[in-house]
This record gives structure tokens, C-alpha cells and sequence, in this order.
């Protein structure tokens, strides 16, 4: 791997994002319309994927402190998207989930990455779009790896 190859890469990953930034107003976005933050949408994807999860869970997930992770939550709950609920097995514990409402608009911010993501595969032809999602995967789970082995 080149100096190179890593300055193309955060010059790529720095215009995809701002582009996708730039197009945001325009396409209407449901995180855009609700004004949701970053950590909402992944707080909400992790409630959808593990129903019933404790905020440690979420915060872990995250990589933020219990305290932001409250505000997270707290900040949910009051928009009608996230319920506490407290488990008959353990009182002391707040299990999270998400309510029909949260569960809608995240169905919305699931479609909508979607769209995103085939719209940016579409400048790749069949073989180029097979090895960049395959690359993006390994990537992926090599960052998971560190992130673990950091913990």
C-alpha cells in the first residue's frame, strides 16, 4: 500500500460525502426532514436489529459513554420513536424498542441508505460493482476487528 493509494482513497471518500451533503436538501431526505442525527439513525438500526437491548449495549455499539448514550435515548423516546420498557425478569433493567412510529421512519432511512447506495454502485459496471462491495465488506470487517481488539 502507497501514500498514494490512501490520499486517493480519503480524497474519494471526502467528495462522496460532501457530494451526498451537497444533494441532501434536495432529495428530501427523511433524517433530513425529522432532523435526526447520525447517532439516532445508528441507535435506532441497532434497536431494529437487537429488540430488547439495554442502552449499554447501544453505547458499546456506538463507542460513546453511558451519559451521551442517556441523551441519545432520552432524545428518541421523546420524539415517540424509542420505548423503555422494564423486563419482568430483571426491574432493575431497561430493555429498548423501538415503537411502531420509530419503526416506520426507520423502514424510511433503511429505503432511503438503499437508494443511496445503488445510486452510487450505478457509476460501476456488473464486475466493478461485485469487487468494490466485496472490498467495502472486507474493509468493513477489519475495522470490526480492530474496534474489538481495542476494547
Amino acid at each position: 500500500m502507497s501514500k498514494d493509494q490512501a490520499r486517493a482513497l480519503q480524497a474519494a471518500i471526502s467528495t462522496m460525502v460532501r457530494i451526498q451533503k451537497i444533494m441532501e436538501p434536495s432529495l428530501k431526505t427523511t433524517h433530513g426532514t425529522l432532523k435526526l442525527a447520525p447517532p439516532d439513525i445508528q441507535t435506532m438500526r441497532f434497536i431494529s436489529e437487537h429488540p430488547g437491548s439495554m442502552s449499554n449495549a447501544v453505547a458499546r455499539f456506538l463507542g460513546v459513554v453511558p451519559t451521551t448514550m442517556s441523551s441519545i435515548v432520552d432524545r428518541l423516546v421523546k420524539r415517540g420513536f424509542v420505548s423503555r420498557v422494564r423486563p419482568e425478569e430483571n426491574r432493575r433493567a431497561v430493555a429498548l424498542h423501538l415503537t411502531e412510529a420509530g419503526a416506520d421512519v426507520f423502514a424510511k432511512l433503511a429505503a432511503e441508505e438503499l437508494e443511496s447506495s445503488e445510486r452510487m454502485l450505478s457509476f460501476l459496471n456488473d464486475a466493478q460493482r461485485e469487487e468494490f462491495v466485496a472490498c467495502a465488506i472486507k474493509i468493513a470487517e477489519g475495522l470490526e476487528r480492530l474496534k474489538d481488539q481495542a476494547e
